[in-house]
Formats: structure tokens, C-alpha cells, sequence
């Protein structure tokens, strides 16, 4: 009997494909009141997600999303792929902040923005303003701008299975230099359901 053949591994990645890197002992000693900023923070901007107006809650002062320069941490809104700026002096939503959306049986969510990296290499991480533990999801942008749409799997939010803050890390940062692209890593504060 001979042994079933195997199919060819080809290599899909992109010539200018860069490999993480990550020291290990460093990413372990993480904690949520970690705050890190790389030494050169150039990084292209990356094409908007479509837009979500965020209303009165605009009032506390806003950044763009994978803006890296502000200090504390800040949160965002999404409802499917529409994405609002960062807000950068984050509060609870009140309810006629959250009514102000008419969301239509859509469910809202209010992300914090811990980290970003670009191509392989982490360039910011914000220490946690919220105490809640647990989901984190990747923010990967669009990669087409013009007059078209941007299809369903363009500008992907990614729900992660790490729970832990050097685990969802790493993930960021090997997933930034898998698509060669810039990535968001975001915590799970709240969904609100209409």
C-alpha cells in the first residue's frame, strides 16, 4: 500500500512580508496597567472604516481610530462595520446618549482601544481605563477607498478567543504582519442590544 500524496504547501504571502517580533519575556510581564509606546511612531493612515456619527458623545473630544498619540486610552463605538472615532475621555453611555443611535435591533457595541501595530511591530499600547475583563477583538481597516462600497470582508472586526492581554498581543501583532497591514487590538466594554 503506498502512502496517500500530500498536496504542495504554496506560500501566499506577500514579498514584502515581514515577520513578527515579539520577545517572549517582555509580552509575558504584560499586565492591563502596561502603557508602551514605540521610539518612532510613523505609521500610514489607514483608509476609515464607513463612519458611525457617535452624536452628543462627541462632545468629550475625538481621535481617529489608530490615532497614536493620545494619552490614556480611549473607546469606540461599532454596529457591524460602521466604526466611530476614538473617544478619548471615555465614560459610561448614558441612555439617551445610547437612544440617540436609533439602532434598530442592532446591537452596539463600545470598544477600548489597548494597542497598535503595524506590519509586525507593536507601536502602542494604552493601559486599561475600564476594569472589565475578557473578549478582545482585532480592527484590521479597509484596504479600497473610492466611490464603491467596501464589501463585507474588507475592513474586518475580528472577535478573539485570547482573554488575556499578551495573548491578544500577540495576536495582534503576528496578525499585522500576516496581512501586512496596520492592526487595532480592542477590548469588549459593552454591547447594548435596542
Amino acid at each position: 500500500m503506498t502512502a496517500p500524496v500530500t498536496a504542495p504547501v504554496t506560500d501566499v504571502l506577500p514579498d514584502e512580508y515581514e515577520p513578527a517580533r515579539i520577545d517572549p519575556a517582555w509580552l509575558a510581564a504584560l499586565t492591563d496597567s502596561t502603557a508602551w509606546h514605540a521610539p518612532s511612531n510613523a505609521v500610514p493612515t489607514p483608509v476609515p472604516f464607513p463612519r458611525l456619527a457617535t452624536g452628543p458623545l462627541g462632545d468629550t473630544g475625538t481621535a481617529p481610530l489608530f490615532d497614536l498619540e493620545h494619552a490614556p486610552t480611549a473607546w469606540f463605538y461599532n454596529i457591524g462595520h460602521q466604526v466611530s472615532d476614538a473617544h478619548v475621555n471615555p465614560a459610561g453611555m448614558t441612555r439617551e446618549q445610547h437612544d440617540w443611535f436609533n439602532v434598530d435591533r442592532a446591537v452596539l457595541f463600545t470598544r477600548e482601544k489597548r494597542a497598535i501595530a503595524h506590519r509586525g511591530n507593536l507601536l502602542r499600547l494604552w493601559p486599561a481605563h475600564s476594569d472589565v475583563t475578557g473578549e478582545y477583538a482585532l480592527v484590521c481597516p479597509p484596504t479600497v477607498t473610492g466611490p464603491y462600497s467596501t464589501s463585507t470582508v474588507d475592513g474586518l472586526m475580528v472577535d478573539l478567543s485570547a482573554t488575556d492581554l499578551p495573548a491578544a498581543v500577540r495576536d495582534a501583532i503576528v496578525a499585522s504582519a500576516r496581512m501586512n497591514t496596520t492592526v487595532l487590538l480592542a477590548r469588549t466594554i459593552d454591547r447594548m442590544y435596542s
